[in-house]
């Protein structure tokens, strides 16, 4: 039996357009938030609002893409690779959404990382043919009909947004602390205190949600292959990007540490984590080249 699955020119339409539309929002959400970052503040909370936007459409690609593969959207680059960026729009907006008007500079960091994301599922694969993105409708093969894969990717996602707003505090904190007092931007961004707190909060998410996907991946693999633990290179790059961030959390509660040496552990972090997405898949083999 062919593992494509055959979708009706209907579901195609709907899953193209909400996915173009989503796109073109993002874009156009991540402008504002750049003009409001750069003195035009009126349009931060308009931002914020077609941010939501977005979210909102993007949900309804997911769910109609959902609906047309016939299981949770999770598998492959393209799949996966858009559950993270909802999962990171969700977080973020939370955030958001709690601690409002101050916040809405945060959004000019985050949503720019969100679009790059969305780039490498779009555009990169266009300038570089060899970089493959399928968005092929596939079933699942038997190895990941298994409850613990959804719980497991599902912990994965929202890990690696709680490390990309960390990110985004990180890049926040050393423009403030190395432009000038007066530049726009800095008079624009929280105060550095503020921003340590935020990364602290965004990267404490992503590594409890790490360590569960740790944690349900070794159960699903010993369900799958009779072992929880195979050196995989995907294991072990994740294993890496966990241990980058423990030591961050250990250094911060234990040591004290604060400043540019709690910066630099997050930004490694998250150069750990986008590695052990996208580096992986192209430039190394293993058992996850599904994903």
């Amino acid at each position: 039996m062919s593992s494509h699955i055959h979708v009706s020119p209907t579901g195609l339409f709907w899953e193209n357009t909400f996915f173009n539309l989503a796109l073109a929002v993002y874009l156009i959400a991540v402008l504002c938030y750049l003009a409001h970052l750069l003195g035009k503040e009126q349009l931060g909370r308009f931002a914020s609002h077609l941010l939501r936007l977005s979210f909102l459409v993007h949900t309804a690609f997911i769910v109609t893409r959902a609906i047309n593969v016939q299981r949770v959207p999770f598998v492959g680059s393209f799949e996966f690779g858009n559950m993270f960026v909802w999962a990171t729009v969700l977080v973020y907006l939370w955030s958001e959404w709690r601690m409002q008007e101050q916040f809405y500079a945060v959004g000019a960091f985050v949503t720019p990382l969100a679009m790059l994301y969305l780039a490498y599922l779009t555009v990169v694969p266009l300038l570089f043919p060899a970089i493959r993105i399928s968005r092929v409708h596939s079933r699942l093969a038997p190895v990941l009909q298994n409850k613990w894969l959804t719980v497991h990717v599902s912990t994965s996602i929202f890990g690696y947004a709680g490390f990309t707003l960390a990110f985004a505090a990180a890049v926040m904190w050393l423009l403030k602390r190395y432009l000038k007092s007066d530049h726009l931007i800095t008079r624009a961004l929280p105060g550095s205190k503020t921003l340590e707190e935020y990364m602290y909060r965004g990267a404490a998410f992503g590594f409890l949600f790490q360590s569960a996907m740790i944690i349900t991946g070794a159960i699903w693999a010993d369900i799958s292959w009779g072992r929880y633990w195979g050196w995989d290179p995907k294991e072990m790059w994740a294993l890496i990007t966990w241990f980058v961030y423990a030591v961050y959390l250990h250094a911060r509660f234990t040591r004290g540490w604060t400043g540019l040496r709690t910066v630099v552990l997050v930004m490694l972090g998250w150069v750990c984590m986008v590695f052990t997405w996208i580096g992986v898949a192209w430039l190394l083999s293993g058992l996850h080249s599904f994903g």
